[in-house]
This record gives structure tokens, C-alpha cells and sequence, in this order.
């Protein structure tokens, strides 16, 4: 019985991952991901400009927040903004698609695969968003109307901290993006987001050192993460929802401390080094299945 299991199981997998070389073929898939790969790139260019804008400018970064949101709004301010805003909107729109498409293909069936899904639809969710947001500035002339990303963590928190469970709830979800930090800061030493990319540089770029942006871009990508987890681990212990922040606003806490402004600098420069990584690894992305 153990034998026809394993035989029926090994069929399925192997199905899977022949299921999954012919959706990596697809010329107009791999034209999907890619366009939103380099959306993407963009949008985390951005970022961290206005990063190390807030931790060398004088009077804070001119008051833009450093945020996926805060990107898409200093577009916006551009003189061709209304127009790079809706292709910026179509190519995270590509992205998300990229990603939903990545979290349906059939893959495996362990835990670990089944983590990679939620990744993917979560990722999936957050970049549909931000293309919302890309639109919303676009129709309005520059003006969204929208709270900032840190009011709306705040906001957030404070709903959930008013339930019984609230509190710890928020302490879990820092904790949560605690162990997230170090999955990208793991991912990004020990170069596991190289399975990803077809072999080769591009153009004049060298392989190595595509590579080599892409550790110092998951490494950024770590530090970010954790400092919204410590913000929210916070609000957590001292009862506080006004404690929990967003990019912005944890990047513009730690300016205030005494090695904040060095870290802040190194986190934008690593977020800028991250979207030239996109930009630049894009045409050898390869789209892949839970696994």
C-alpha cells in the first residue's frame, strides 16, 4: 500500500512541476512578471530616497513619507506624474498578478509550500493595493485623499487593542514579522533568492553583481521589517497604540537616537540598491510554483 502512496504521490509531483514548466514558457506569463518586477523596482527605488532623504535632510525629508504609498504620492508631484503614475499602476498590477499566478500554480503539497502561498497572496493583496493607490493618484491630479500609512497602522491598532485579545494579538503579529525579518535576512546572506533568476547577467551587469544587490536589497528589506515589528512589540507592551508605526514613522524614530541616522542612511541606500535589483535582474525572473 505504502508503495502505490508513494508511487501516486511521486506522479502528482511530478505532474505539478510539468504543469509548471509549461506556464514558465508562456511568453506573454514571463511578460507579466517581469513588467511588474520592474514596477516594483521602481516603487522601492523611491522608497528609499525618501528614506535617506528623512535621515540627511534638516527639516525631516520635506515632510514625504518614506513608504510604498509615499512613492507612488512623489511621482505624483513629477512633471509627467499623471502618466508615469498609470504605468506604474499597470506594471504592480502586473506584479500582483505575477504573484497570484505563482501562489494557483500546482506545486507541492508540504507545509513549507503551503507558506509560500500565503506569501504569495499576501504579497499579491499589499501590491494590488498599492496599485489602487497608484490610480487613485493618478484620477485626482496628485491628491488621494487617503490617510498615511502610519495613521492607518495606528488606527488599526488601536481597533484591534480594544478587544480582549487585542493586545496580544498585536504583540503576535511583531513577533510574526520578527521571524519574517530573519527569513530575509537569511534569504538574502545566503543568496537563496538566486534559484529565482535565470543564469546570466544582463547587458554590461555582470551576474555577480546582480547578485551581490540582491544580498545588500533582502538584507534592507530585513532591517525595514523589523523595525515596524519592534514598533508594534512595543505599542504591545506599554498598552499603547500610538506606539505602532509604519515605515515612516519608525525610520523618523530611530533618526532621533544616537546611531539612528547611520542605520537610516544604510536602510535607504540598501532599499535604493533593492529596487535597482528588480530593475535590473528582471529579464532573467523566473516564475515558479509553491515548493
Amino acid at each position: 500500500m505504502s508503495d502505490i502512496t508513494g508511487s501516486i504521490s511521486g506522479s502528482t509531483r511530478q505532474a505539478s512541476r510539468t504543469a509548471q514548466r509549461e506556464v514558465q514558457r508562456n511568453p506573454w506569463v514571463v511578460a507579466l512578471g517581469r513588467a511588474g518586477w520592474v514596477a516594483k523596482g521602481v516603487v522601492y527605488a523611491i522608497v528609499g530616497l525618501l528614506a535617506f532623504r528623512i535621515a540627511t535632510d534638516d527639516t525631516g525629508g520635506g515632510g514625504e513619507e518614506a513608504s510604498q504609498s509615499g512613492a507612488v504620492a512623489r511621482i505624483s508631484e513629477s512633471s509627467f506624474g499623471t502618466g508615469v503614475l498609470w504605468v506604474i499602476a499597470i506594471g504592480l498590477i502586473l506584479y500582483a498578478l505575477w504573484r497570484l499566478l505563482s501562489a494557483l500554480l500546482p506545486g507541492d503539497d508540504d507545509a513549507s509550500a503551503w507558506a509560500h502561498r500565503v506569501a504569495y497572496l499576501a504579497s499579491a493583496a499589499l501590491y494590488f493595493f498599492l496599485a489602487w493607490t497608484a490610480i487613485s493618484f493618478a484620477r485626482h491630479g496628485g491628491a488621494s485623499g487617503g490617510q498615511s500609512e502610519d495613521a492607518r497602522i495606528e488606527r488599526l491598532t488601536r481597533s484591534v487593542m480594544e478587544n480582549g485579545f487585542g493586545r496580544w494579538l498585536v504583540g503576535a503579529v511583531g513577533v510574526g514579522l520578527i521571524g519574517l525579518a530573519v527569513y530575509f535576512l537569511t534569504k538574502g546572506l545566503r543568496q537563496r533568492f538566486s534559484d529565482e533568476l535565470e543564469p546570466g547577467g544582463v547587458g554590461p551587469v555582470p551576474e555577480r553583481w546582480i547578485v551581490a544587490m540582491g544580498r545588500i536589497g533582502w538584507v534592507a528589506r530585513a532591517a525595514v521589517v523589523a523595525l515596524i515589528a519592534v514598533f508594534l512589540i512595543r505599542a504591545a507592551i506599554v498598552f499603547d497604540p500610538d506606539e505602532a508605526q509604519g515605515l515612516d514613522g519608525a525610520l523618523r524614530r530611530v533618526v532621533d537616537s544616537g546611531w539612528g541616522t547611520v542605520l537610516v542612511i544604510l536602510t535607504g541606500l540598501g532599499l535604493i540598491v533593492y529596487g535597482l535589483y528588480c530593475v535590473i535582474s528582471a529579464p532573467r525572473r523566473r516564475l515558479s510554483g509553491p515548493s
